[in-house]
């Protein structure tokens, strides 16, 4: 008898499934003229809420209620929607009266637990201990049972062809001016080659010029990787050291593939003396022992360091360059500036070569902007110092109460000086500092329209514990009836709160969201964390340093260029902005405007991949 003829031993053949795709399709039909209410049902199983998701997203529910209630007409505010239109709400679950939070959602003493790997690393907040492993995204406006996905991303035609050769084990260099698109396809570059080596993950090391660069991508330095400490000696003596160091050796061994990124910044002499070391350490006679090298950057933003008297040598000046990069690509595209006027000026900027209707229209650039939301452009800075005078006077000049952020740290460096310094490169501080009104970035994406960058004001501060009805409409005048005002109901002693921040979209839509810890972190490619933390997502932005806002994309930008002193910083700084109508520019001089002349001569050498 044929299998499809048997019949169930349970006695229940009053009904026959078929779950064959022509089966499906026609039922699919025949429901739907009968059924115009059917639920659609999603296969993807619903992931599992932990108290402090829940009662977030308990919270921004209550939000968009009231949101979406003082948008409406009074009879229509009486009545509460419900979160989904297609489904009746899901029933709260009623817990025992006994029961208690897990230790990791609970609120710890005053004192902060020490990590065994960082003697010294604090809770997160002055009195509460953040499991660092869990990350508290809230649901957007949008959406109110998940957090919202990013966006799919779709490659151009030229950024395509460069993941193919990736991917075909081909050693090129890609670079291309500011919001190009270079980034995004690192991103892409690095996620294809971590599918392909998924069973070897310390095959791919993800690497940068700088600290942080390296955390921008999720890598660590090349310094570091490689374990020649500044890299001072010669190749010889640095390959030896390393053959001391195991674990510095054995990620040599290990790498197929080696990504530097931000290459501007690393000296000819070191590239050689990494491709030497490769060499020695593997056995092999090719440049870096035969590895794939994926190199990108853009030679013409912040130099190398030159040193002493020498002048300065790029990377492309490397004996060794053109025997390990067998192709250079240029990017043509520009995705960050619409514009196309403002894309003729960067590009002018960017080979030094300003034409007189380009300087006659940034020097017109010095006109105050005056924003109506209240939200004011970002002020860079060449030094740090100057950042941080600039943001702590406009945050004193804001009354009312500071909520103080202490960052967790974690990771397994030891040394303390060593520890600092890779954790001062990460975008989230150590200590971050608000209050209600503040004017702060965020520095992480969370999906299509919450991206790095995105500007927003603190409302108000809310208590993750509180029950949804407390929580008001903060920054509203006046505050939905029947609410309370969170300020007025601080959080009982020991409990962190969380601050409620409105975010300026695209197109001047605003979204409330109450923002969340999230992790970074430096990892070698063998899945060992050097260092960790554990911050609130957000940065002051009334000023940030030209070198941090490398890569970063603003909206309302300013700049003096007074202040400005190395090649490239001016280049760098107004090609954040993505208009003319969000840049201010002060003391606009051409002569501050220079590219060094060897990259404009090597420039020339670059093969471009034309989109059709």
């Amino acid at each position: 008898m044929a299998p499809a003829s048997k019949q169930p031993m349970s006695g229940l053949r009053s009904v026959k499934r078929d779950f064959s795709s022509s089966s499906l399709a026609s039922a699919s039909q025949g429901s739907a003229a009968s059924e115009p209410d059917s639920i659609p049902w999603d296969p993807t199983p619903p992931r599992k809420l932990s108290g402090l998701e829940q009662r977030l997203k308990d919270i921004q529910d209550a939000l968009n209620a009231q949101i979406s209630s003082s948008e409406t007409t009074l009879s229509q505010s009486q009545k509460r929607p419900s979160p989904s239109s297609q489904a009746p709400p899901a029933k709260r679950r009623q817990l025992p009266s006994t029961w208690q939070s897990k230790p990791e959602h609970a609120v710890q003493s005053s004192k902060p637990a020490y990590s065994s790997q960082a003697s010294s690393s604090r809770a997160f907040g002055a009195t509460r201990q953040v499991n660092t492993n869990e990350t508290l995204v809230v649901p957007s406006a949008s959406k109110s049972s998940a957090a919202s996905k990013p966006a799919a991303v779709f490659l151009s035609q030229e950024q395509t062809h460069i993941l193919r050769l990736v991917g075909a084990g081909q050693s090129l260099f890609y670079t291309g001016s500011a919001g190009a698109g270079k980034s995004v396809l690192l991103r892409e570059i690095i996620k294809s080659l971590r599918k392909r080596y998924q069973k070897s993950p310390d095959a791919v090391a993800v690497t940068a010029s700088t600290g942080i660069a390296a955390c921008n991508i999720g890598g660590v330095t090349i310094h570091s990787f490689a374990g020649i400490g500044l890299g001072i000696e010669s190749a010889e003596q640095l390959a030896n050291k390393i053959k001391k160091n195991r674990k510095a050796t054995t990620r040599w061994l290990r790498t197929k593939v080696l990504i530097i990124d931000e290459v501007s910044m690393v000296d000819g002499d070191l590239f050689d003396k990494l491709a030497r070391i490769g060499s020695i350490i593997r056995k092999r006679p090719e440049p870096f022992g035969g590895i794939q090298v994926v190199v990108t950057g853009d030679f013409f933003q912040l130099p190398p360091v030159s040193k002493g008297m020498n002048s300065v040598k790029f990377a492309f000046e490397a004996e060794m360059w053109p025997q390990t990069i067998k192709k250079t690509f240029n990017l043509t595209k520009v995705f960050r500036q619409r514009d196309p006027e403002f894309v003729d000026m960067l590009n002018e900027m960017r080979f030094g070569r300003l034409s007189p209707k380009s300087i006659a229209k940034f020097k017109s650039l010095q006109r105050e902007i005056v924003y109506e939301d209240g939200l004011g452009a970002t002020e860079l800075f060449p030094r740090r110092e100057d950042v941080e005078r600039s943001n702590t006077v406009r945050m004193s000049s804001i009354n009312g109460k500071e909520q103080v952020y202490t960052a967790y740290d974690g990771g397994s460096i030891q040394d303390m000086q060593q520890r600092e310094k890779m954790l001062a490169n990460f975008m989230a501080p150590k200590r971050l500092v608000l209050k209600e009104g503040s004017q702060v970035m965020l520095i992480k994406n969370m999906d299509d329209t919450l991206v790095n960058g995105t500007m927003g004001k603190i409302l108000g501060f809310v208590d993750p514990t509180a029950p949804p009805d407390d929580v008001g409409m903060l920054g509203d005048k006046p505050a939905s009836k029947g609410t309370k005002d969170v300020k007025s109901a601080p959080a009982p002693v020991g409990r962190q709160l969380l601050p409620l921040v409105e975010f300026l979209q695209p197109g001047g839509s605003r979204r409330r969201i109450i923002v969340a810890p999230e992790n970074w972190k430096v990892e070698l490619p063998n899945g060992e964390v050097q260092v960790s933390r554990t911050q609130l997502p957000l940065i002051l932005a009334w000023a940030m340093s030209i070198h941090k806002s490398q890569g970063q994309t603003l909206e309302r930008v300013k700049v003096d260029l007074a202040k400005v002193f190395e090649k490239g910083q001016a280049y760098v700084a107004l090609s954040r902005a993505t208009s003319l109508d969000g840049l201010q520019v002060l003391n606009f001089d051409p002569s501050k405007v220079q590219a060094h002349p060897k990259v404009v001569e090597w420039s020339k050498t670059l093969e471009t991949v034309a989109d059709r």
